[in-house]
């Protein structure tokens, strides 16, 4: 009895745990078949892609990727990627897509990189009109140029004459200065149109250049009026009293001196000379502030 009982006991258990393991494997098979069929293979970046590097087969891998989650372009075969030129950084452990590279054939360097019917002209700048050193490859930025207009006797005007413009690269040129030495200067390139080109070059020629960086995300195109010296002072009573050259408080010409000029009239020789009586120097009218030079001392007024 007990013999039959142990049995039916072991054939019991024997028979559960079969049971369990088919179960178990019927459902990570079907977990595998649902994971398969819900991703894909996917090219990604392996490491940071700098813009305009050729991609070697080092740079990616092929991983599985989600469908539902996968970006728009994205490449799912090496050999659409490998020996391409990438035309914008790509981050590590993100999709490439066909868009950050470009054509296939493309060589690296900036011919490689330059979109279809775009082109890269390099400018001269300085550290300020480059904003301290902070334009950087794949930096929007606008231009501004500071030129003398073509009227007689106009003075110089400022005018955004290009707006959100990539920068394609930045360096430095050997140029030779005016008094016939090498120098090194510094020079940002950018993408522009063939018609941007013509105007950016005649602007660098005839004035200076000057970059401000914008946001990448603002499509917006401001229409500015350009601006030229009384638009920068907006005061014209300052101006006046420059051409005047005083600093009273008045803003006018100066006063007179409280004391009246005595003047010397001699009729026929008759009356002595009359000495004139000297007038005495007006103090300051406004409050003065004392400059110390050294040991040179100098008082000069504030104008109010």
């Amino acid at each position: 009895m007990n013999k039959r009982f142990l049995l039916a006991l072991a054939g019991a258990v024997f028979f559960g745990l079969v049971s369990i393991y088919a179960a178990k494997y019927y459902l990570e098979q079907r977990m595998s078949q649902d994971k398969i069929q819900r991703e894909t293979s996917v090219v990604i970046a392996a490491t940071d892609i700098p813009l305009g590097t050729k991609i070697e087969p080092q740079h990616i891998k092929m991983v599985g990727y989600p469908k539902e989650l996968l970006p728009d372009q994205a490449l799912v075969k090496d050999s659409e990627v490998i020996g391409r030129v990438s035309i914008s950084d790509i981050p590590a452990k993100t999709p490439v897509l066909s868009r950050q590279l470009a054509g296939p054939g493309a060589q690296p360097g900036l011919s490689g990189v330059t979109p279809a019917g775009m082109r890269a002209v390099s400018v001269r700048v300085d550290e300020a009109s480059s904003v301290g050193g902070f334009v950087a490859p794949g930096t929007y930025v606008d231009v501004i140029a500071i030129m003398q207009p073509q009227l007689d006797g106009a003075k110089q005007v400022s005018k955004v004459i290009l707006q959100k413009v990539r920068v394609l690269a930045g360096g430095q040129q050997m140029r030779t200065s005016p008094d016939g030495k090498p120098a090194l200067v510094n020079t940002v390139t950018l993408e522009v149109t063939p018609s941007q080109a013509e105007k950016l070059k005649l602007a660098e020629a005839e004035g200076r250049l000057q970059l401000s960086i914008r946001n990448a995300t603002d499509l917006i195109v401001e229409k500015t009026p350009g601006a030229t010296r009384r638009d920068v002072i907006n005061d014209v009573a300052l101006e006046q009293r420059s051409l005047e050259g005083t600093r009273n408080a008045g803003g006018g010409a100066a006063k007179p001196s409280a004391t009246p000029p005595t003047w010397n009239i001699n009729f026929g020789g008759m009356n002595p000379p009359v000495q004139q009586t000297p007038v005495k120097k007006v103090g300051p009218i406004g409050p003065t502030i004392e400059l110390i030079e050294g040991s040179k001392r100098s008082r000069i007024e504030m104008v109010p």
